[in-house]
């Protein structure tokens, strides 16, 4: 089997039916499609299992709610196919082609298959064109000049629903989603890119993101802060500990500056008074500007040098109103 598709459902009944319809709509066939049921509480369990009924492709897993990290470890722990493909099942696939363009890519067995996506407006259905592009990527000689160039393009991005894995890439370096953390695409992504010795690329948008109000990803909490103030501490001590080459940690220590620019877009909207005893923190991490390979962070790292963290916050907040 080449793909095995994992859909982790939470209360998303009225989403589903969508997001399934995509998968099976399409034109390459060798695939399994896991639904896994993380203790719905509304009618998705029910849909899952009529779904399956009708469809030999789809296996389900009911489970006790654990979070998207635990459901998603939970679809890879029973998945059997050469290729895994998350997808959010509040989301939905674009093309009828997409699993037979990633399996024209598969046929080399790279180690990661890059594609990508579109923000799709649940308001009013509007779809916002991808910004960014993988074509200077595809044109680099090897892997880390590869990383490099999606880092130098603002084409690094850490959302697990934009690559296939080979699933033995996971499975021999165990690699999983850290449970009960906000976030969790990100830290996963750095041990995949990690572990990964080959890549190759779609320059196709092929994921409808949906942009809902009440979304994890659209509020902002203080958790949303300490774990990915979490993950930047834990990667720039891995990424500085280890013996690889210069060229490979100023790729990876690259795409952390840009995550570092994020942060403080973070804490600038952050509401919660609590946020302060983490600017030290966040601070000390300001080494990272050296490494900016993109617009982003060239351009937070000068603001900063001039003005200060106080003053780049209050900027960032001004900046965030007008636009």
């Amino acid at each position: 089997m080449r793909f095995s598709v994992i859909l982790p459902v939470y209360n998303v009944e009225k989403y589903l039916q969508l997001c399934v319809d995509s998968v099976l709509a399409q034109t390459f066939n060798d695939y399994e499609l896991i639904l896994v049921d993380d203790g719905s509480t509304d009618g998705s369990p029910q849909l899952c299992d009529k779904l399956a009924e009708q469809d030999a492709r789809i296996r389900v897993i009911h489970k006790p709610n654990g979070g998207l990290s635990d459901a998603r470890n939970a679809g890879t722990a029973d998945a059997k196919g050469d290729y895994i493909i998350y997808i959010d099942s509040d989301d939905f696939v674009l093309s009828n082609t997409f699993l037979e363009q990633v399996a024209d890519k598969a046929a080399d067995f790279p180690d990661l298959i890059f594609y990508k996506f579109v923000k799709y407006f649940d308001s009013d259905g509007r779809k916002e064109p991808c910004r960014f592009s993988y074509v200077n990527a595809m044109q680099q000689p090897g892997y880390t000049e590869q990383i490099r160039a999606l880092v130098e393009a603002d084409a690094f991005y850490g959302m697990a629903w934009i690559k296939a894995i080979k699933r033995s890439l996971l499975v021999d370096n165990r690699i999983a989603f850290e449970v009960g953390l906000l976030g969790e695409d990100m830290e996963w992504n750095y041990h995949v890119v990690y572990h990964a010795r080959s890549v190759s690329f779609v320059d196709e948008a092929f994921i409808a993101y949906r942009q809902r109000e009440g979304s994890i990803t659209s509020t902002h909490k203080l958790k949303n802060l300490t774990d990915f103030i979490y993950v930047l501490e834990k990667w720039a001590n891995r990424i500085r500990e280890d013996d690889s080459d210069t060229a490979w940690k100023h790729a990876l220590y690259g795409s952390l500056a840009k995550y570092y620019s994020n942060l403080y877009v973070v804490y600038a909207r952050l509401q919660d008074k609590n946020k302060k005893q983490y600017k030290k923190q966040i601070k000390a991490l300001d080494w990272l500007w050296q490494y900016s390979l993109s617009h982003r962070p060239r351009t937070v790292a000068k603001i900063y040098g001039i003005l200060g963290f106080n003053l780049t916050i209050m900027l960032l907040k001004i900046l965030d109103r007008i636009k």
